[in-house]
């Protein structure tokens, strides 16, 4: 017999860390045993896990009077889409350290004397528990679902890149009309958070250039973004008047890509064999952006801050978009390939499969 099924507020000595959450439901079997199921409530508890907290939890509910000091406790988790129930009789030993031992669901349905119908009620998917989940939550912490506070700036910034956003359906119709590069480059050089949306790590916080000067000439467009140490996206862009793959075969990239490759190669072998005079250039020109300057026709996210270390190797990233896609699926086993086979790390992209990318409208 079921006596009581409750949200229970356990706390930690010291405070810390935070008041955690847990579901309590006390039973009388027909040998009058009195066994108390504590149930974790997964995403919904705000500390530690039933598991890591047991030894508090048992000793409050009996010192609470909340359950009898011989109580027998069984640790519970519900079913999640890789486990069943999962059940664990606690014994508390010497030193307050828990012991478990593992029970199978007949098991503990003999034990609590309770019936299919009590274990299927899954605490998440009861009304009334979180309601009452819902509330202990906002005592613990009146400021759990708030939003993040941002800066001013931040929030400025992101409106302004918003209001300016390319369409997704402006760069859908220059690829339907098979144009050429030159048209690219004129849309994308209206709203560089294109490349952002796609590429950058944090989301929020990056620098885009284009035509950006390296050897002699010029990378059609750059991304800086990362944490630590910095990504560096170097982005070169074909038009869309010609198949990727060439037309009746698959075994070979049109020329204009293999013109692409050599581009990226060219400008690979200059940053390696002059390393640290392009990690030093490149984090200046970050440093200038980050302060105010216009370079290249820079371009910053809304997140300013400095995430990256000046002192710490980069990461190249060579991104190559252009062509039409005909037939998915075996163009992009071709691409992989190539990117798994190519000596240098360098990604192939379709303007579809770009496209596809893209969480803008």
């Amino acid at each position: 017999m079921k006596i009581n099924d409750l949200i229970f507020r356990y706390s930690f000595p010291n405070n810390w860390p935070k008041d955690g959450l847990c579901r309590v439901r006390t039973f009388i079997n027909s040998r009058f045993q009195v066994y108390v199921l504590i149930t974790d409530l997964g995403v919904k508890n705000t500390s530690a896990s039933v598991t890591n907290s047991i030894e508090i939890i048992c000793e409050s509910l009996k010192t609470r009077l909340i359950v009898p000091e011989t109580s027998i406790f069984i640790e519970h988790y519900e079913p999640s889409s890789v486990n069943d129930h999962t059940f664990d009789i606690i014994t508390i030993e010497k030193g307050n350290e828990p012991k478990w031992e593992n029970i199978n669901l007949s098991a503990a349905k003999c034990l609590l004397d309770c019936d299919d119908e009590e274990l299927d009620n899954l605490s998440l998917e009861n009304k009334f528990l979180l309601d009452e989940i819902d509330k202990t939550i906002t005592q613990i912490n009146p400021h759990l679902d708030l939003p993040r506070q941002l800066e001013s700036d931040y929030i400025l910034r992101g409106l302004e890149i918003q209001k300016n956003m390319v369409p997704k359906l402006s760069l859908i119709e220059l690829v339907e009309k098979n144009s050429k590069e030159i048209d690219f480059l004129n849309l994308l050089k209206k709203d560089l958070s294109l490349f952002a949306e796609v590429y950058a790590s944090p989301s929020d916080n990056y620098i885009c250039f284009a035509e950006f000067p390296l050897n002699g000439g010029f990378v059609d467009f750059v991304l800086l973004t990362g944490t630590s140490r910095m990504d560096v996206f170097l982005i070169e862009i074909k038009g869309a008047e010609f198949n990727i793959l060439n037309k009746g075969s698959y075994e070979k990239f049109n020329a204009k890509i293999d013109r692409a490759v050599v581009q990226i190669t060219d400008r690979l072998g200059y940053i390696h064999r002059n390393n640290l005079e392009f990690r030093k250039n490149i984090h200046m020109i970050r440093e200038r952006v980050v302060g105010g300057e216009s370079l290249f026709n820079s371009f910053i996210g809304p997140d300013k801050t400095t995430r990256v270390d000046k002192n710490k190797d980069i990461n190249i990233h060579n991104i190559i978009i252009g062509g039409r896609t005909i037939d998915d699926i075996k163009e992009s086993y071709k691409r992989q390939n190539f990117e798994y086979n190519f000596n240098l790390p360098i990604k192939l992209e379709s303007w579809e499969t770009f496209i596809r990318k893209l969480r803008r409208n």
